[in-house]
């Protein structure tokens, strides 16, 4: 009777245990998700077993669906790879093509700007005295087309060199280099009264060559529409947030219509005409490529008559993040 009821017991209970665990142990082992406990019983057993199989399915169907998606990732990233190489042929052969027309620009058109001035120099010398003052006007008119067509072409070959030309981090002293830039203008300041209100600014990180001809071009934009202001206000000011600088040039000059704001960083936009102030529509959309290529935003706002505030908010970075740009 114990033989019987220990064999009926093995067979009963602990044959499908065995099967049962031996199928989970094959499975911990192997990682297939095919195999299936073989445990045929109506009991409690049979139920576990049968509840254990169907973990199993369900595993192996998430399993399979997984397989697809990393298939079709890894498909995604040769597509992408693909695409960013030809993306960057594209670019390599475009950057070619805009240094060609540099050079051609550089070269080409210097030479006739050159000779238009020259010939009309000399026009004005010859013919001085036989001239009248229409004539004289009208010469002084080219002269003046032509030096300001030379300045358009420097202003467009710096926008351009400013969108390709390598960067160099490290920390810049926003102080330093804003009283570099004020010296550096000093000319355009000759017998203007102009209030200076600067405040201590922090340090930055960024391309300090890049940084210079920024704060050159809003500084110089602050002189300029100041013009006829008694006394001119421009103030610098700056805030550090927790993501980055803000740094802020501020004028009571001619502002602008904040309806046409979105003009103003464009290349060739001007909200004012060339008779009332110089320019060439360049210098701002640089700016705002410089701002841009250090990770930046750049805004500003106005009002006709009463002035205008242009805001440069540049990423902060910690000393490591410094460093690893710098390794780079």
């Amino acid at each position: 009777m114990a033989f019987i009821l220990s064999t009926w017991l093995q067979r009963g209970i602990t044959e499908p245990v065995r099967k049962l665990a031996e199928a989970a142990r094959s499975v911990s082992q192997s990682e297939q998700y095919s195999i299936r406990a073989s445990v045929a019983s109506d009991d409690e057993l049979g139920l576990l077993a049968e509840a254990f199989n169907e973990m199993l399915g369900a595993i192996q169907l998430r399993d399979a669906a997984l397989s697809a998606s990393e298939a079709r990732l890894r498909q995604l990233n040769v597509d992408l790879e693909r695409r960013v190489h030809v993306r960057t042929a594209e670019l390599e052969a475009a950057n070619k093509e805009l240094e060609a027309f540099s050079y051609s620009v550089s070269h080409d058109l210097r030479a006739p700007l050159r000779h238009i001035d020259g010939f009309s120099d000399l026009l004005r010398r010859h013919a001085i005295a036989t001239l009248d003052e229409k004539g004289q006007r009208y010469l002084a008119m080219i002269s003046d087309s032509a030096k300001s067509m030379g300045v358009l072409i420097d202003d467009l070959l710096s926008f351009s060199r400013m969108g390709r030309s390598e960067m160099q981090h490290a920390s810049v002293d926003l102080d330093e280099l804003v009283a570099e830039v004020r010296a550096a203008l000093g000319s355009e300041m000759t017998g203007r009264d102009i209030e200076w209100n600067v405040s201590p600014l922090p340090e930055v990180v960024g391309d300090r060559a890049m940084l210079r001809q920024a704060l050159v071009n809003l500084l110089s934009n602050a002189i300029k529409y100041t013009r006829g202001r008694a006394p001119a206000r421009i103030t610098v000011a700056a805030t550090e947030e927790e993501q980055e600088t803000v740094l802020l040039v501020r004028d009571n000059g001619a502002g602008f219509d904040m309806t046409y704001q979105h003009k103003l960083f464009g290349v060739f936009q001007r909200l004012h005409s060339a008779e009332d102030f110089e320019g060439t529509g360049i210098g701002l959309a640089n700016v705002r490529r410089i701002v841009q290529r250090h990770g930046g935003r750049i805004w500003a706002e106005g009002k006709l008559g009463e002035g205008a505030t242009f805001f440069m908010a540049l990423p902060r970075h910690d000393g490591s993040g410094l460093q690893q740009q710098e390794a780079a």
